[in-house]
C-alpha cells in the first residue's frame, strides 16, 4: 500500500486479522476478573493486564511520565492547570487510566479510530471512576478536530505502525500540540530491507502495511516540525519480551481456551508468534522516540 493514500486510515488497514483487536477478548477477561472481584473493588491496575497491548508492561507509561515531568506525589498543586496529554491510538486505554489515576497533575484525551475498542475503553474507564480526567473520542484525526487541543504532550505506543500516510499523520499530530509540546512514541521501523515474508506477516496479522527506514522516519519528523529528536532502538529489549510473551501464552493454553475459546486462542497465538518471528529475523526494528515541537 502506498504511503500517499488519501483514504481514511481505518479503512486502509484490516484490523480484523489482529487477535488482540478481535471483539470479545477484553470482555472475556473482564468476566474472568469479575468472577473474583466486585465491580466497586476493581482498579485501573486490575484492568491493565488485558487493556495494555504494548511491550514491557508499564515501562512505556513510566518513561513517558518522566519525560513529561509528571509526578505521583499527592502534594502536586491541584489548583494549577493540569498537563493535557493526547493518547493517540489509545486502544483500550490501559495506560491512560493508570496515568490519570496515579499522576494527579495530568488530564488525558484518548483518541481511537475503531468504534468497538473505543466503546470498551469508555466502559472500562467509567468502571474504575476515572472519567473525570480520562476522556475518550472516536475519530479520524486526518479529518476531524480533537477536542481539548492543543495539548502539552503526545503519547502513542505501537499505533503509528498501522497508518501508512506518515507525512500527513505526523503533520496532523503536530497540529494537536502546543509550541514546545513534547511527544513520546514507540513504533516500528525498517531496520534492514524487509523480505517478502516480513512484508506479508506485517500486512497480515500485524496490520502494518508500510514501514519507513530510520532515515525516512527522522525526515518525516523534521518536516512535521519536530526538533530535539532522540532515537532509541529497542530490539534488544523487545525481542526477549515478545518471545517470553509467546511462551507464557502457550504455557497457559488451557486457561486461555477456557476463557476465550479455541478460535480466539488460535488467533492470539498467531499474532504473538508472528511478532516473535519478525523480531527474531532482525529486519523489523523497534524504536522509542522522544521529541519536541518547535
Amino acid at each position: 500500500m502506498s504511503p500517499d493514500s488519501t483514504a481514511n486510515p481505518a479503512m486502509d488497514v484490516d484490523f480484523q486479522k489482529m487477535g488482540i483487536y478481535i471483539d470479545g477478548r477484553t470482555k472475556n477477561e473482564l468476566d474472568e476478573l469479575l468472577a473474583a472481584k466486585k465491580d466497586a473493588e476493581i482498579t485501573a491496575r486490575d484492568l491493565y493486564g488485558f487493556s495494555c497491548m504494548h511491550y514491557l508492561d508499564d515501562g512505556p507509561m513510566n518513561e513517558a511520565a518522566s519525560f513529561f515531568g509528571l509526578s505521583r506525589d499527592d502534594s502536586v498543586d491541584t489548583d494549577a492547570p493540569p498537563k493535557k496529554i493526547l493518547d493517540f491510538g489509545a486502544g483500550f486505554a490501559g495506560d491512560a487510566r493508570v496515568m490519570a489515576s496515579e499522576f494527579p497533575g495530568c488530564e488525558l484525551t484518548c483518541v481511537e479510530v475503531q468504534p468497538h475498542i473505543h466503546a470498551a475503553a469508555e466502559r472500562f474507564t467509567a468502571l474504575v471512576g476515572a472519567s473525570a480526567r480520562c476522556k475518550h473520542q472516536c475519530l479520524d484525526i486526518f479529518n476531524e478536530p480533537v477536542v481539548n487541543a492543543p495539548f502539552d504532550h503526545l503519547f502513542s505506543v505501537l499505533v503509528i505502525l498501522h497508518i501508512p500516510e506518515r507525512d500527513r499523520l505526523w503533520r496532523s499530530l503536530a497540529a494537536t500540540l502546543k509550541p514546545g509540546g513534547t511527544a513520546y512514541v514507540e513504533d516500528y521501523f525498517a531496520a534492514r530491507p524487509l523480505t517478502d515474508e516480513d512484508k506479508a506477516q506485517l500486512a497480515g496479522p500485524v496490520a502494518c502495511p508500510y514501514l519507513p527506514s530510520r532515515e525516512e522516519y527522522e525526515r518525516t519528523l523534521k518536516d512535521a516540525g519536530f526538533v530535539d529528536v532522540r532515537w532509541e532502538t529497542m530490539n534488544e529489549r523487545w525481542a526477549p519480551f515478545v518471545s517470553s510473551r509467546l511462551a507464557k501464552f502457550r504455557e497457559a493454553r488451557d486457561r486461555n481456551v477456557r476463557v476465550h475459546g479455541e478460535a480466539l486462542t488460535a488467533e492470539l497465538d498467531l499474532f504473538y508468534s508472528t511478532v516473535q518471528q519478525l523480531f527474531a529475523r532482525g529486519n523489523l526494528g523497534g524504536v522509542r522516540i522522544r521529541a519536541r515541537k518547535a
